[in-house]
């Protein structure tokens, strides 16, 4: 689901002018524990994309705090892995602004055990058009939603003792995601009539991509690790699951397809890996260079997969740079994709079955994200 850097991709980086990592040198990566994270765009995207992990060796009863922020626009259109050129080139690209921000707290049980919860914000800008008798676009208007979306709690173990693993070690972690989003934010969208060629104003539900939570609950899975390489270097590696039981969550889509007039409630994935660099030794700067892949499943691992969905994932390029410093650290992540891939979803499966016309459904990408994290150990 990607394509190469243009013009278009740089304007809106100049328009924009997770929860927190801690050093990869002592910690494991937990990452994004808010429900639903995941792929960019349309494929439906929640959380700063950045968890708060605990350092090996904090002492018990640590607190640290956290506050994390993503921001993305995705108007690159893909069917499968296929870019959707003519959208752009009829200027009727769906084109979503989307900005997450996340409050996290992480309490230090022990130097093995802690406990996270993140409390996360959104703010949500879609605009679409409408194209007369003729096919031609001749307006486009925006829809928003913004507001608290889904809260997480999760808790986090390390496999190995941190007074004898500092080298290396693998943390796990087990959470739940609570349904304390909405789910079903109005607003009001322009339609036009062919027939008398007047524009009338609707008021709907807005699209599954912006809705600021999901309606169901979600068992959050993550598994991390680290290794030091040594001469600065450490690899790591990470991977996050959010299993969502509910099928649906009744909120209306207002589409026309049979299949997919109800939201679906989607399982979601997160994977890491790459290497981080101690620039200048002990100075706390670290350097990084991995790679990114965030999804949202066509199945569910429980329960059934109905309802309407857009199933897909991006890979990314994903350069970082992070400042630790005693009590604080800041970092910055900026992904850029080198796939994309929108899915055939179960109702795209159900129609093709239906008339026996394969049928796939498209969704929108961003080019890249930019990701920024600040914390502050108590």
């Amino acid at each position: 689901m990607q394509t190469s850097v243009t013009s278009r991709s740089i304007r809106p980086l100049l328009a924009f002018a997770k929860q927190h990592v801690r050093t990869l040198t002592l910690s494991a990566l937990v990452l994004f524990s808010t429900a639903q994270a995941h792929a960019q765009g349309c494929v439906a995207a929640h959380g700063s994309g950045m968890n708060c992990a605990i350092e090996q060796g904090d002492q018990a009863h640590a607190w640290d705090l956290s506050v994390s922020y993503r921001w993305f626009q995705s108007d690159r259109h893909y069917v499968g892995v296929a870019y959707q050129a003519q959208r752009d080139a009829a200027g009727d690209q769906v084109i979503n602004r989307s900005s997450f921000t996340d409050l996290g707290l992480n309490y230090t049980i022990s130097p093995r055990y802690s406990v996270s919860i993140t409390v996360p914000f959104v703010s949500h800008d879609r605009s679409q058009t409408l194209k007369n008798v003729a096919g031609v676009v001749f307006q486009r208007y925006h829809t928003q939603a913004t507001g608290l979306a889904d809260i997480s709690v999760v808790g986090n173990a390390w496999v190995f003792d941190p007074a004898t693993s500092s080298k290396g070690n693998i943390q796990l972690g087990l959470g739940l995601s609570l349904p304390t989003g909405k789910k079903d934010v109005r607003d009001t969208f322009q339609s036009f009539d062919k027939a008398s060629g007047q524009v009338f104003a609707v008021e709907k539900t807005v699209d599954q991509s912006i809705q600021p939570g999901t309606g169901g609950y979600g068992i959050i899975l993550s598994v991390s690790g680290y290794r030091q390489l040594g001469a600065g270097f450490t690899a790591f590696a990470a991977a996050n699951y959010t299993i969502t039981p509910q099928e649906t969550n009744g909120v209306p889509t207002f589409r026309s397809g049979t299949y997919e007039t109800i939201m679906s409630i989607a399982d979601t994935y997160l994977g890491r890996t790459g290497v981080e660099y101690a620039f200048g030794g002990s100075s706390g700067i670290l350097l990084s260079l991995g790679l990114r892949a965030e999804g949202v499943a066509v199945y569910d691992l429980i329960g059934g997969s109905n309802g309407f969905r857009r199933p897909g994932y991006s890979v990314a390029i994903e350069p970082g740079i992070s400042i630790n410093r005693k009590n604080w650290s800041a970092r910055l992540y900026v992904p850029y994709a080198i796939q994309r891939d929108r899915l055939q979803s179960v109702p795209d499966k159900q129609k093709t079955w239906a008339t026996g016309v394969y049928s796939q459904g498209d969704a929108a990408f961003a080019d890249y994200l930019i990701m920024l994290s600040f914390s502050y150990k108590l």
